[in-house]
């Protein structure tokens, strides 16, 4: 079996295959179900092993689809890992806690940000502090986030950041959406 088959076509068989080799490595999985369903009307799950000794010090943290759509990538390449068995090679004191699919949402709907539009690399926040405000992104929110997706709507948004682009120029359209709410 290559390494290609590691790798898989959609967030279904990414799971069953992340899933499949912790199992044939007796690890357990905790999983985490999303509130979201996937474009098949599938359950979605954030799962997690650890590896390691309970008492270890130190710590690695691995996580895949944190921009959903790259979650192939990741998947892959934690399911060829655990199959390798190489994870049976971490030092002394050293523990890893690896999160599969902690944007499920992103990966089944090939999008960057979750269910809720966050891309969770941008908009991190420490909720301890004041929020930061994008009054651009709050401006394009109605296109950006629309409760249908059909035609109509695709137009409505080409629409919105064509006038927004003509107004304010490329890069501010780019920081708008990119900066989140």
């Amino acid at each position: 079996m290559g390494a290609a088959s590691y790798f898989a076509r959609d967030y279904a068989e990414a799971r069953r295959k992340f899933l499949a080799a912790a199992k044939t490595a007796g690890l357990k999985v905790t999983s985490f179900e999303n509130p979201a369903r996937g474009p098949a009307g599938e359950t979605l799950h954030t799962d997690v092993i650890r590896i390691g000794s309970p008492a270890a010090t130190r710590f690695v943290l691995t996580n895949t689809a944190t921009h959903g759509v790259e979650g192939f990538c990741g998947s892959g390449a934690t399911v060829g890992w655990l199959r390798s068995g190489e994870w049976k090679r971490l030092p002394r004191g050293v523990a890893m806690v690896m999160v599969h699919a902690i944007n499920p949402h992103g990966f089944a709907w090939l999008r960057r940000v979750t269910e809720d539009n966050v891309d969770l690399n941008r908009n991190f926040q420490d909720f301890g502090k004041p929020l930061p405000e994008n009054r651009a992104y709050d401006e394009l929110h109605p296109v950006i986030l629309t409760e249908r997706w059909d035609d109509a709507a695709a137009a409505r948004r080409a629409a919105a950041f064509e006038a927004f682009r003509t107004k304010h120029g490329a890069m501010e359209l780019q920081r708008a959406i990119s900066g989140g709410q």
